[in-house]
C-alpha cells in the first residue's frame, strides 16, 4: 500500500474512533445544556491549541500532523472542561 493509502486509512480509522469517543462523552455529560456548553468550549479550545501546536511540528517532521494534534487537543480540552462541567448537576438546564 502506498503512503497516501496508509494516511487515508489511518485518518478514516481516527475519525471513526472520534465518533465513538464523542458519543461516549456525550453520554457522560448528560442532557444538561450548561455541561454541554462547557464541553463544547473545551472541544473548540483544545482543537485550536492542537492545530496551533501542530504548525511548527509539521515543519519539523515534514508531514501534516494537524489532525493528530487536533485530536489530542480535543482530549486535553475535554479534560480541562470536565473539571468545570462536573460541578454542574447532570440534570440541570
Amino acid at each position: 500500500m502506498s503512503r497516501e493509502g496508509v494516511e487515508l486509512v489511518s485518518r478514516v480509522a481516527l475519525i471513526a474512533f472520534l465518533i465513538v469517543v464523542t458519543a461516549i462523552m456525550r453520554t457522560v455529560v448528560g442532557p444538561s445544556k450548561r455541561r454541554g456548553f462547557y464541553m463544547g468550549l473545551g472541544t473548540l479550545g483544545g482543537m485550536a491549541a492542537g492545530v496551533a501546536a501542530a504548525s511548527p511540528m509539521s515543519r519539523l517532521i515534514g508531514t501534516d500532523v494537524s489532525v493528530i494534534f487536533a485530536c489530542l487537543g480535543i482530549v486535553a480540552g475535554w479534560s480541562v472542561a470536565w473539571i468545570f462541567a462536573r460541578r454542574i448537576p447532570r440534570e440541570a438546564d
